[in-house]
């Protein structure tokens, strides 16, 4: 491109020396004539003033060529630093998912940190980083073997619940806009089948575009928290959960999305909480402003409190729900505006305790007699 840039203005200059001397008039010139010295002197300033500008051409030429270089070398060496950075990444995603998979409960534990760690430096693998520390608590998972288990097998199990519990917490801590620097808003966490005998879930929140899938999960011991936790615009799905243990807290939890179901699941165990509560820093207050559904769900053996909790907007349902047992208690319940649904109860063996005093919002079933 150079070479022929230069031939070109070269040509050009000739050519326009040619055409000044033609314009002067040296074609009807005899051989024995002399050129006037002033003329002369023109037509070198008119030649040079062409090297000049032929120069000037070749310069820019150059600069150009130049930058079309140092372009190209950019662009190359951006993608080999997107290509080694893409390379560190994948190996410590290698690294990160051998260390989950370890025998050893201390090198899995390591495994999950820095699972978390490349979730937040990888945000276009972001999912798939959250689909390993979802799928670790999938795996088949044996609860307390009690106390008279042997010594190594108790042991065994309790290293394992604690690395469980670090990927809850993780999570937890990802969910958590006052707690986590680089939240997980944009990612959807399935938990389906799921076994859990405690953890942390407390105030975390789940927003457009997030999902928790707790479809077929059993909660079968331990101190599950949910505490303070807000349901707003995106999908809390706890459809056929089994509450067989241990405790459920949701107390102070903020049902305010379009989709919450705890549909066809059953509490047939354990505690499961929704109350407004007091504590040292003053009442914590479980609302619900959306459609939360129960309907199909048993209620059996189980303890379900909805005690002092406020029903401000929308439905809760409990559509063919079955009450057989246990002890379910609105003692105190709030209804300024939402509504409390059992007209379509399919079993009322044994009612619901402490039932809201107010009429307003309650719809009750049409009772035999």
């Amino acid at each position: 491109m150079l070479t022929g840039a230069l031939l070109t203005g070269i040509g050009g200059a000739t050519a326009l020396v040619l055409i000044i001397l033609l314009a002067l008039g040296l074609p009807s010139l005899q051989s024995s004539v002399t050129l006037p010295m002033a003329g002369l002197l023109d037509v070198i300033k008119l030649a040079f003033a062409a090297i000049a500008g032929i120069g000037g051409t070749i310069a820019l030429v150059v600069a150009y060529r130049r930058q079309r270089v140092a372009e190209a070398s950019s662009r190359l060496e951006h993608a080999k630093e997107e290509r080694d950075r893409i390379r560190i990444l994948n190996e410590r995603f290698g690294a990160a998912a051998s260390q989950i998979g370890s025998d050893q409960p201390t090198v899995r534990l390591a495994g999950v940190y820095a699972m978390a760690a490349l979730a937040d430096d990888w945000p276009e693998q972001r999912q798939t980083c959250v689909n390993v520390l979802c799928g670790y608590l999938r795996m088949p998972y044996e609860p307390d073997p009690g106390a008279e288990a042997p010594g190594s097998e108790r042991v065994a199990f309790a290293r394992d619940r604690e690395v469980r519990h670090a990927v809850i917490q993780v999570i937890r801590d990802h969910l958590n806009p006052q707690v986590a620097p680089i939240p997980w808003h944009d990612c959807k966490f399935d938990f389906r089948g799921a076994v859990f005998d405690g953890g942390n879930f407390s105030y975390i929140e789940v927003p457009d575009g997030c999902t928790l899938n707790f479809l077929d999960a059993s909660f079968v011991g331990g101190v599950t928290e949910f505490q303070g936790s807000k349901f707003a615009g995106g999908v809390a799905n706890f459809w056929r959960v089994q509450f067989v243990g241990g405790e459920v807290h949701f107390y102070g939890a903020k049902f305010a999305g379009d989709h919450v179901g705890f549909g066809e699941s059953t509490f047939s165990g354990g505690r499961v909480d929704f109350r407004s509560i007091g504590t040292s820093e003053g009442p914590v207050s479980s609302s619900f402003s959306a459609h939360v559904t129960f309907s199909r769900c048993q209620f059996t053996g189980a303890e379900v409190l909805f005690s002092r909790a406020e029903f401000t907007a929308g439905v809760v349902d409990f559509d063919e729900a079955e009450f057989s047992g246990g002890k379910v208690d609105f003692a105190d319940a709030q209804l300024t505006g939402g509504k409390l649904d059992f007209s379509r109860v399919a079993a009322w063996a044994v009612p619901p305790l402490n039932l809201p005093a107010s009429a307003s919002g309650l719809k009750m079933p049409h009772l035999p007699g």
